[in-house]
């Protein structure tokens, strides 16, 4: 039996450089780490839709990540919906939207509330993929191609942190309502 490949490190969502629960209204990132960490989510998504696009061996062989998640990655990582792909999440309660259309860092007028945006639509993905298997009849997408979608959302390590926002808890508060996460109410999970 072949072993299922895990995705390259590179194409992992990467880690906020701080904590992004309720201390960052009272001290969000500067502005020159946001501007950082910034490009490196807009790195990491050109190297995802890259990856997809050109059907990359270095994914090749993932569990799960058939064409059907394949097809559904790529518009998630989108920057704009034409109708077609606008159809399905128009009809769900997930808030879906297109990755926010994020300028270099150089251009950016406030880098921080670009790296929001990107968590906030981070958010309602991982709320989507975490739900949307789990129905009555034929679902849209199966667990596992929710799981293997998901990998690429996540940091490289992701234990001991919350899924929304990233932060890291003990094991106390992981849980999004134990800790009042910040990314909960953009996910349209309560």
């Amino acid at each position: 039996m072949q072993r299922s490949r895990s995705i390259p490190d590179h194409l992992y969502f990467p880690l906020p450089p701080a904590r992004l629960d309720r201390t960052l209204a009272e001290a969000p990132l500067l502005p020159g780490v946001a501007a950082v960490y910034l490009s490196e989510i807009r790195r990491w998504r050109v190297a995802v839709v890259a990856a997809v696009a050109s059907g990359d061996p270095a994914i090749a062989g993932i569990e799960n990540l058939t064409p059907r998640a394949l097809a559904r990655l790529a518009v998630l990582l989108d920057t704009r919906w034409d109708a077609r792909p606008r159809a399905w999440p128009a009809v769900s309660a997930y808030e879906l939207s297109p990755f926010p259309a994020t300028h270099p860092p150089s251009q950016a007028d406030d880098p921080m509330k670009a790296v929001l945006e990107v968590m906030h639509w981070r958010a309602a993905v991982i709320n989507y993929l975490t739900d949307v298997w789990d129905v009555l009849g034929k679902p849209e997408l199966e667990m596992g191609e929710c799981m293997a979608i998901g990998a690429f959302m996540r940091p490289v390590r992701m234990e001991g942190r919350c899924v929304y926002c990233l932060t890291e808890f003990n094991r106390e508060r992981l849980d999004p309502e134990d800790h009042g996460c910040v990314m909960v109410r953009h996910a349209g999970a309560r």
